[in-house]
């Protein structure tokens, strides 16, 4: 799935990988059960068969779920369990939220789930959504679909090209034009092409405007979160409260930092006031001090000269 959002922590991250576990009956599923009896008693090859046995269980454990960041305001989550549908699970999870009433994120923008990727070209992505649509778009059942395309960081796709090659491929070059049309307002399937950079990211979702276009933060925001789940998020919370609080006292501190060196400024320029003082108190004296020498000087040159004329 890829999840969008417009927080830079953790508290998107860990939130959606909460929503996934519990709506998959995989909760706590990236961490090992409980392995070994802990009896005690146990003897020397008991002892070795268990820690073989645990062994054996790490090396066959694997994450359920896996964030590979994308972009600063978005990630990819891989299932790797292959008995989960990511469009089935995000369909469920938006869907009880709906239901129920129910506000459970406070970071997450979006959930788009991906059942296919492939290389972000017209050429890649046209072959992908063939495999993607045949089964359930080339029958005789009539169906609605429309085509959502958004591409971010990227310059090389043309959108129009895209979508008319997708729309293409959704009526098999029109073999089934009768049974699959266009209908832009309520659609019962929406054909999703995300690309990021140079990755293509495709779903084939249902209800996709009846779920608020799977933008969960729009689908729930006339609801609160409950206030158990909201001290929860608090904690979910906690790096983004803690930089700001942080950043709150570092401008404080600063504050009176500013305070101290103003004072010491003050006292700085009082200084510097009595030193200019000093010193052209001392030139003064020693202004002083040398015209009474030139005085002296001229007086005794005076007394020379008379001494000499007479």
């Amino acid at each position: 799935a890829v999840v969008s959002t417009q927080s830079t922590g953790g508290g998107c991250k860990r939130e959606v990988q909460f929503l996934l576990e519990e709506y998959s009956g995989n909760r706590g599923g990236n961490r090992g059960g409980n392995r070994g009896s802990g009896e005690k008693g146990t003897t020397g090859d008991d002892v070795t068969e268990e820690l073989a046995a645990e062994i054996a269980a790490l090396k066959k454990e694997q994450r359920v779920f896996d964030r590979i960041e994308l972009s600063n305001n978005m990630m990819f989550v891989a299932i790797r369990d292959p008995a989960i549908v990511s469009t089935d699970l995000v369909h469920k999870l938006l869907t009880s939220l709906k239901e129920g009433k129910q506000r459970r994120t406070r970071f997450t923008q979006k959930l788009m789930p991906v059942s296919h990727t492939c290389y972000a070209s017209v050429e890649d992505i046209t072959k992908t959504a063939r495999s993607m649509l045949a089964e359930t778009f080339h029958n005789s059942t009539p169906k609605t679909f429309s085509i959502v395309y958004k591409a971010r960081n990227n310059n090389t796709l043309s959108r129009e090209e895209v979508i008319k090659s997708v729309a293409t491929v959704a009526t098999d070059d029109d073999k089934w034009k009768e049974s699959v049309k266009v209908h832009l307002d309520n659609p019962e399937w929406a054909v999703v092409v995300n690309v990021c950079q140079s990755i293509a990211f495709l779903g084939l979702l249902r209800d996709f405007n009846l779920l608020a276009k799977y933008n969960i933060d729009n689908l729930t925001a006339e609801w609160k979160v409950p206030e158990k789940e909201e001290k929860e998020g608090d904690g979910l919370a906690k790096e983004e409260e803690d930089v700001v609080k942080e950043g709150d006292e570092g401008v404080k501190m600063s504050g009176e930092e500013m305070g101290a060196v103003e004072n010491d400024k003050d006292s700085k320029e009082v200084k510097d006031e009595q030193v200019t003082e000093t010193v052209k108190s001392g030139r003064d004296k020693s202004d002083a001090t040398t015209e009474k020498l030139i005085d002296g000087q001229q007086t005794t040159s005076s007394s020379d000269s008379l001494a000499t004329e007479s």
